[in-house]
């Protein structure tokens, strides 16, 4: 079966390579009848890991430096390469409308489903590889075959510099891994996974440095503070298709990475977990404060990837602190309310991404400060982002709120333990997580309000129109999904069972019958709300459908004629809470005006830095930036020089080989 599972994997490269030798826009056809069939060979074995347990393994022998490779599906690898392969086949849809507005002759359509190939297959081989030389080459792929796609309008020197800063990011990260693989496989003499188990279960200094630049290397690419400053710049640079692939699914890359090395560790160091739970709270805050902030909304979007991965870790840590403590319910619940947000957090993150290039190719900008009224012109389209926007929100009915309550759940259920440390931090969590969750709502409100209720705050140069159906098919799966398991959480926890308890195993059958039978009342409230619903609003259509409704105009409070000027702006409707937290977020205001006693008219221009950016990033570069400049010298730009330099390191490696010999 993981023969099958790797012919999948293949299918999207080779669907890539194909598209190079069609003309056209039959390029997305083609890659996208690849992607079917890929998920014929990837969808079935991974859910019958996850349904039935067990595990797929094949041995590969290469040459040295790699040797002998293991390639292994479990329950953990299945979930995320169903993540992985159905959120590719989403994106791949996607592209084929997003890319028809864009000039073939002046972008190459061939280098962008090349690498869009090699994307989807790299992160699909990430999650079963189990040779850590292997997994460095294949994790690099993945990082270089983005790059390529952040960098697809490289004509505009922002989409470079964009694509620059976070390729630097992704090799600053690798470092980190190699730096711990390499340590590691020193120890054990070996390259594979499980035989990191003995160094990493053994609770030493070795283990916990060793965690720690795992933790580094995988955090930066899921985007873990301070190592997120790449997200913000590389998102809205990015197609929309790939910007939904990189926040909803290639992020999750580096989440699997940190479970599959938790997964190593057996019972984690207390600190360690401690640690986790704290940067992913700190991670949730800044994310969710920078994204309220911000007027473009792929930015806006891009630091809400980031607090959601805060969340995701706070179910990890969550899930550490129970393992440390001997509470497995505690446990199990962190790892469910970790894995349940990652898949959640793919869905409702595809939608806002997927609406936000509508948004730009009907409209021509993602300023939100210009738009306004779009719900009068793309009324499905604005629908389906709403319930993404109230999903990715934590509201009842859909799956934000599930993964929410798992964590919440989690948090009430360690107060059993008699630990102030511990009590006292899942306070503060769960005082963080409330706050986090009114940060959204505030956020996405302004998101959605802004950009599609009121009126046009600009004139469109062209009047926008509804999406196409290839545009909105997987806007409408997406949602699909958010409900099912909004409303059906019992059926969708019982689908992830095997990937939690891969993690964790209850102590008695009463602790997992008291969870199901919570989310079973959960869900029974649930539909009960939703019938009624259904019946108040069929009664209403049956009452009304032959009667005509007027409307009479009451008191307007001397509100005679709609204005845009008069509406609020996005910078204006979350003024009054950035001034709050303005040491956090800092803003800086321009005011431009005519050189006159009383000008015609004036402009106020705010903007806001990164926190984090500021005050870790920017000093760091200066210093590497200052040593540098120590060894300019060295760039002469002399030919001679350059081949003196050669030659010097040559005899160099000769007197090397020769003491070794």
């Amino acid at each position: 079966m993981l023969t099958g599972f790797l012919l999948g994997c293949i299918l999207f490269s080779i669907g890539g390579i194909a598209a190079i030798f069609i003309k056209g826009k039959a390029k997305g056809i083609i890659f996208l009848l690849f992607g079917f069939a890929a998920q014929i060979f990837i969808l079935p074995s991974s859910f019958n890991i996850l349904l039935n347990g067990g595990r797929y393994e094949n041995i590969i022998t290469f040459s040295e430096p790699i040797g002998i490779a293991s390639l292994r599906l479990d329950s953990l690898a299945a979930l995320f390469a169903i993540i992985i392969s159905v959120g590719s086949l989403l994106a791949s849809i996607y592209s084929i409308e997003y890319l028809k507005h864009y000039d073939e002759k002046k972008y190459s359509f061939s280098s962008f489903y090349f690498f869009f190939g090699l994307l989807i297959s790299s992160m699909l081989l990430v999650v079963v590889v189990q040779n850590s030389i292997l997994f460095l080459i294949v994790w690099e792929l993945m990082s270089v075959s983005s790059f390529f796609l952040v960098i697809f309008e490289s004509e505009k020197e922002d989409v470079r510099k964009a694509g620059i800063y976070y390729l630097i990011a992704m090799q600053i990260g690798a470092s980190f891994l190699i730096a711990a693989f390499a340590w590691i496989g020193s120890i054990t003499g070996s390259y594979d996974f499980n035989s990191f188990k003995t160094i990493l279960d053994s609770q030493g200094s070795i283990s916990i440095i060793l965690f720690i630049l795992f933790f580094i290397g995988f955090g930066t690419k899921a985007g873990f503070v301070p190592f997120h400053t790449w997200l913000p710049k590389a998102h809205p640079a990015a197609p929309s298709g790939v910007s939904a692939i990189m926040s909803g699914i290639m992020l999750k890359t580096g989440i699997y990475g940190i479970l599959r090395i938790i997964l190593l560790c057996g019972i984690p160091e207390r600190h360690l977990a401690y640690g986790v739970f704290i940067i992913s709270l700190i991670t949730a805050i800044t994310g969710i404060l920078n994204a309220i902030s911000q007027k473009d909304i792929k930015k806006l979007l891009a630091y809400s990837s980031i607090e959601n991965i805060g969340i995701i870790g706070m179910g990890m840590g969550m899930g550490m602190l129970g393992l440390s403590y001997n509470l497995a319910l505690v446990a199990w619940l962190g790892f469910l309310a970790a894995l349940l947000h990652t898949i959640n957090h793919f869905t409702f993150k595809s939608i806002l991404f997927y609406g936000a290039g509508i948004v730009y190719q009907k409209t021509g900008t993602r300023n939100i400060e210009k738009l306004g009224g779009l719900i009068k012109f793309m009324p499905i389209t604005a629908v389906i982002f709403l319930i993404g926007a109230m999903a990715i929100s934590g509201m009842p009915l859909l799956n934000g709120f599930i993964s929410e309550f798992a964590l919440y759940l989690g948090m009430a259920k360690s107060f059993s333990y008699d630990s102030a440390s511990l009590n006292i931090m899942m306070i503060v969590g769960f005082s963080g997580l409330a706050l986090v969750g009114v940060m959204a709502i505030l956020g996405f409100t302004k998101l959605f309000g802004i950009t599609f209720l009121g009126l046009p705050r600009e004139e469109f140069l062209n009047k926008p129109s509804e999406a196409s159906k290839l545009f909105l098919l997987p806007m409408i799966i997406c949602a699909g999904i958010i409900f099912i398991i909004g409303i059906f959480p019992s059926t969708v926890i019982q689908l992830i069972l095997r990937a939690v308890s891969q993690f964790t195993q209850f102590n008695s059958s009463a602790e997992f019958n008291s969870v199901v039978t919570i989310y079973s009342s959960l869900a029974k409230a649930i539909s009960i709300f939703v019938a009624i619903l259904i019946f108040v609003f069929t009664a209403r259509y049956f009452i009304l459908r032959k009667k005509s409704v007027r409307v009479f105009k009451t008191w307007d409070c001397g509100y005679q004629s709609v204005n845009s000027r008069i509406q609020y702006t996005g910078s204006s409707f979350s003024l009054p809470f950035l001034e709050l937290v303005e040491a956090v977020v800092p803003q800086k205001t321009f005011v431009v005006t005519e050189k006159e006693i009383f000008p015609f008219e004036a402009k106020l221009k705010t903007s806001q830095h990164d926190f984090m950016e500021r005050i870790i990033v920017q000093p760091l570069l200066k210093y590497i930036r200052s040593f540098l400049n120590l060894f300019a010298w060295i760039q002469s730009g002399k030919m001679q020089q350059y081949i003196l330099y050669g030659l010097i390191f040559l005899v160099l490696i000769i007197i090397y080989v020769i003491g070794v010999m």
